[in-house]
């Protein structure tokens, strides 16, 4: 008659058996967590693309905002886009000169230089005709531009706009698409960015832009904005 209990053989056949079931359900949730993450890891770039998407339809969007006059003019380009960057310039605010200017000079005094910083562009504008100066320096009253004047502006009848240039580019090297703002350091839009393609018709004012990443599994983002404000310049 058989005592109570379990041999050797079996408790080692067992532990055998138990060690064999421990490890392949952890094995199993391993495989689980990395396919969690992977999944995890697509959806959370693909958020970011649309996200930085968003951000560039509303830069094209705002392209030529307020500026139509001189896009007709010919003194601003609401978009450009070639290899290296993909360009907006818009209105950032009106200007008010506080004393007349006359050709040939590169000082102008304002109403105010709040917020003014070297680097941003100008557009000076009497009737139809004008120009456009990049801001080297900026005083108490007044701002300094790169080149003097071609013609003379007086308050009043002269309108002078602050210009807002959007930029972005891919940091190839970092895998990373930025946005820079005039003259600002450029600040990071979207990380795992495997290229970033733009392409403009300026005869049906459309910009088409790609994005792709490098995460294994994410499809590319895309999106085609009409630059409306060029567009209304062209109509007038």
């Amino acid at each position: 008659m058989r005592r109570g209990g379990f041999t050797l053989i079996e408790c080692l056949i067992g532990l055998a058996l138990s060690l064999f079931v421990i490890t392949a359900g952890l094995e199993f949730l391993a495989r689980a967590q990395r396919a969690f993450l992977r999944l995890k890891a697509k959806e959370e770039a693909g958020q970011a693309a649309l996200a930085a998407l968003d951000r560039m339809r509303v830069d094209l969007l705002h392209a030529g905002r307020g500026l139509v006059a001189e896009i007709e003019a010919g003194l601003v380009v609401g978009a450009e886009a070639d290899a290296a960057e993909l360009r907006t310039t818009s209105l950032e605010r009106p200007l008010a000169l506080a004393a007349a200017v006359s050709a040939g000079e590169t000082r102008l005094r304002l109403d105010s230089t709040a917020e003014i910083a070297a680097g941003q562009r100008l557009a000076l504008r009497v009737g139809p005709a004008g120009e456009g100066r990049t801001i080297v320096g900026v005083e108490t009253d007044a701002v300094l531009v790169e080149a003097p004047l071609e013609r003379g502006y007086a308050p009043g009848s002269s309108v002078l706009s602050l210009l807002e240039t959007v930029a972005y580019f891919l940091d190839g090297r970092a895998r990373v698409l930025r946005r820079r703002v005039n003259a600002s350091p450029a600040q990071p839009l979207l990380e795992d960015a495997a290229a970033a393609v733009w392409s403009l018709d300026p005869d049906a004012r459309l910009v088409r832009v790609r994005l792709e990443l490098t995460i294994e599994g994410a499809h590319p983002h895309e999106t085609t904005v009409f630059l409306k404000n060029p567009a209304l310049a062209g109509i007038r």
